[in-house]
C-alpha cells in the first residue's frame, strides 16, 4: 500500500474515531440533561464554599506559574539566556491558549515560533521547545496514572467494569514503560532521528526534572476538580486521579478542543454514585478556573504584547522596516560574536 493512501486511511480512521468519541458524549450529556435541569446546575454551583473555590484557584494557577518557570530553563537549554521576561510570558500565553484550542503541540508550537523566532530561534530550535515544554505532563501523567491503577485497582474494577487483576497488570505494564522510558535515556547518547530532524536526548537531570513537574503539575491541575467535588462522591485521591486521568485522555484522543463534553460524559459514566447535578457544577466551574480564567489571562498578555512589544503586530505595521532592522542588527551582531565571517540577512523576514 502507497504511503499517501495509507495515510488517507489513517486520517480517516482518526476523524472517525473522534467523531465518534464526541458523539456519544454528546448523546450521554443529552440523556443526563433529560433527568436534570440547567438551573439544579446552578444552583449547585452557588453552593460550592468559597473557600474550595480559593484552594481550586490555587492549584490553577500554581501549576501555570511552575510551567512559566520551567520554561525559562528549557529556554537556556535549548539556545541561551535570553533573560526571564519572554519566555515566562510566552509560557503564560501558550498553554491556557493550546489547551483551549486542542493540538497542543501545534497551537501552542505556532504560537512559540511567533514568540521566539524574532529573536533568532530557528524553527527546528522552537520544535526542540515545545516538545521539551510538553513532555512534562506526558510523564507525569503517565506515572501518575500507572500508579493509581496499581495502588487502586480494587476500588477502580467496579468503576471500570474491569476486574483488579487486569487493572493491576496494567498499571504494572505502564510502571515498567515508566522505568523502561528511564533506562533509555541513561543509555542512549546519540540523538533520535526523526525523519530529517535530529532531536538531541535529554539529560538524565533534565528528564528528572521533567518527571517532576509533570506530577506536580498533573496533581495541582486533577487537585483542581477533586476539591470541587461534592461530599457524595467519597472518593479517595488516588482513585478519583485514574479516573480523573482517563476521561482526560478519552477527551485528548477525540480532539476535541479541552475535551468540551468529553471529559464530562466520562466523569458521568465513571461516577455514577454522584448526582449527575452535583457532578456537572463541580465540572464547569473547574472549567471555569482551570480554563477560562486562564484564557483570559493568556488572551490579555497576547494582545498586550502585540501592542507593546519591540516586534509586536502594533509596530511592525506602523514601522515595519524599522523593527525588521533592529533583527537584522541583532542577529549580525549576534553571528560577529559567535565567530561568523559574515552575517546574512533572510530576505524571507
Amino acid at each position: 500500500m502507497s504511503n499517501p493512501r495509507r495515510s488517507r486511511i489513517k486520517a480517516t480512521i482518526g476523524i472517525g474515531a473522534s467523531v465518534l468519541i464526541a458523539g456519544l458524549a454528546a448523546w450521554v450529556l443529552y440523556r443526563t440533561f433529560q433527568r436534570i435541569s440547567l438551573a439544579e446546575v446552578v444552583d449547585n454551583m452557588r453552593r460550592v464554599p468559597i473557600e474550595a473555590l480559593l484552594a481550586a484557584a490555587a492549584c490553577a494557577f500554581g501549576a501555570l506559574f511552575m510551567l512559566s518557570l520551567y520554561e525559562i530553563l528549557v529556554v537556556r537549554y535549548v539556545k541561551h539566556n535570553i533573560g526571564k521576561a519572554r519566555p515566562m510570558i510566552t509560557a503564560l500565553i501558550t498553554f491556557p491558549l493550546g489547551h483551549a484550542v486542542g493540538q497542543a503541540m501545534l497551537s501552542a508550537g505556532a504560537l512559540r515560533f511567533r514568540m521566539y523566532a524574532p529573536i533568532g530561534f530557528t524553527a527546528m530550535e522552537v520544535g526542540a521547545t515545545a516538545l521539551l515544554c510538553n513532555l512534562p505532563f506526558a510523564l507525569g501523567f503517565g506515572l501518575l496514572f500507572d500508579i493509581a491503577l496499581v495502588s487502586g485497582a480494587d476500588a477502580l474494577a467496579p468503576l471500570f467494569r474491569i476486574s483488579s487483576a487486569w487493572l493491576l497488570a496494567l498499571g504494572c505494564v505502564g510502571l515498567a514503560k515508566d522505568v523502561g522510558y528511564l533506562v533509555f535515556i541513561w543509555l542512549r547518547k546519540a540523538p533520535i532521528r526523526l525523519g530529517g530532524w535530529e532531536v538531541p536526548v535529554p539529560t538524565m537531570r533534565l528528564t528528572l526534572l521533567q518527571l517532576l513537574i509533570g506530577v506536580v503539575d498533573v496533581v495541582l491541575v486533577s487537585s483542581v476538580l477533586y476539591l470541587l467535588l461534592p461530599e457524595s462522591a467519597g472518593l479517595d485521591y488516588l482513585p478519583f486521579l485514574a479516573i480523573y486521568l482517563a476521561s482526560f485522555l478519552v477527551g485528548i484522543l477525540s480532539h476535541v478542543p479541552a475535551g468540551l463534553g468529553v471529559l464530562e460524559s466520562m466523569l458521568l459514566v465513571l461516577l455514577p454514585e454522584v448526582p449527575p447535578a452535583e457532578l456537572l457544577a463541580s465540572v464547569l466551574l473547574y472549567r471555569v478556573i482551570y480554563e477560562i480564567l486562564p484564557l483570559l489571562l493568556s488572551v490579555s498578555l497576547w494582545g498586550a504584547y502585540e501592542l507593546i512589544a519591540p516586534d509586536g503586530a502594533r509596530m511592525r505595521l506602523t514601522r515595519p522596516m524599522t523593527v525588521l532592522r533592529s533583527i537584522a542588527r541583532a542577529r549580525a551582531q549576534r553571528r560577529r560574536s559567535s565567530g561568523a565571517d559574515r552575517p546574512t540577512i533572510d530576505s524571507s523576514e
